[in-house]
């Protein structure tokens, strides 16, 4: 279970928290350390956890999942 919504903007994705007004964007990460929408998910579900006292997901707890395309 994923703890925010994805806004597709131009050029960058928007994650916002449903509980409160919280969100990041992928512009705010660095691809130097890996895929920005992976880090903007998973400092959301960080987000989660700590604020909202929702559990982190198994996935998010440090592994990285590859999609082909």
């Amino acid at each position: 279970m994923r703890y925010y919504t994805i806004t597709m903007m131009t050029g960058f994705s928007m994650f916002k928290c449903p509980l409160c007004k919280h969100s990041v964007t992928t512009r705010d990460f660095s691809s130097h350390n890996g895929n920005c929408r992976t880090q903007a998910a998973k400092a959301m579900n960080e987000h989660a956890a700590a604020t909202h006292g929702r559990p982190i997901p198994l996935l998010a707890r440090g592994t990285q999942v590859w999609h082909a395309h």
